[in-house]
């Protein structure tokens, strides 16, 4: 059996279709308010719990003999930080945090589990098929200045990982125009194509430094519709270290709005 913890978006639901298929039983503890509801469906069992349970997380995987998990799916980073009722484990994890970055949050919530005697694999062993292959995915290509703008965003981009704020720019005639914060990527795309006016690239990156276990960053579907909202006509993303959830959906919704994307 593997353990999953389950955040929102689609990548929780197509592990554990990979999983099944694959004939694995997989253990779900799914995040109240953030993990899709179908997870049940392929799930043997599946534990709704607060994003604040912890301790609780790890005394049920435990309990069931749960040795492997792996972890899968966003959380968002306003509600992990603000509106949260931890319990006891998590208050003394978040205590003993030297601060707030992403990738300490991360390391330290895998240390814990692996105190624990459960191993927290790479997210890669049932999504690798939806890893960002070099090209470009859509019958627009990029202009010469959308590349130039990519290539500059591609740089800002890493930076703003390594430095734990974010994983996605709006870039225009290479200058950073705004970048994802605390708010997320939907929030950073809408301000982006306000200020740019037409004309701008929304390029994402993962950090320099990936850990192929948590948080790795994709785009899908959705991501081009709010593209398109914000008058944004190219996604540039980096290939090998980030997800394309069900590429004929983007490719499709894409093409419709005349978007570009790209992956470099």
């Amino acid at each position: 059996m593997l353990g999953l913890v389950a955040g929102g978006g689609l990548l929780p639901v197509y592990f554990c279709k990979n999983a099944k298929r694959d004939g694995k039983k997989v253990i779900t503890i799914a995040i109240k308010n953030e993990a899709d509801k179908s997870l049940a469906g392929y799930s043997k069992e599946i534990f709704w719990f607060d994003i604040g349970d912890f301790g609780l997380a790890i005394k049920t995987f435990k309990k069931l003999g749960i040795t492997k998990a792996c972890i899968v799916g966003k959380v968002r980073k306003v509600r992990l930080f603000s509106a949260l009722k931890p319990d006891m484990r998590l208050f003394k994890l978040f205590m003993s945090l030297r601060n707030k970055k992403d990738s300490t949050l991360i390391q330290a919530v895998i240390k814990e589990f692996e105190k624990e005697g459960i191993k927290i694999l790479p997210m890669t062993i049932y999504l690798k098929p939806l890893l960002a292959k070099k090209g470009v995915l859509t019958k627009r290509k990029p202009s010469r200045e959308e590349i130039e703008d990519i290539k500059y965003g591609f740089k800002e981009a890493k930076k703003l990982a390594d430095s734990d704020i974010g994983q996605t720019v709006i870039v225009k005639n290479k200058k950073i125009i705004t970048a994802e914060g605390i708010e997320g990527t939907d929030a950073a795309i809408k301000r982006g194509g306000l200020l740019a006016k037409g004309g701008a690239v929304c390029v994402k990156a993962a950090r320099t430094k990936q850990d192929m276990r948590i948080d790795i960053p994709g785009a899908g579907v959705e991501t081009i519709k709010q593209l398109a909202k914000a008058g944004i006509k190219c996604l540039a993303v980096q290939s090998g270290k980030m997800f394309l959830i069900d590429k004929n959906k983007i490719k499709k919704e894409a093409d419709k709005n005349k978007i570009c994307v790209v992956i470099f």
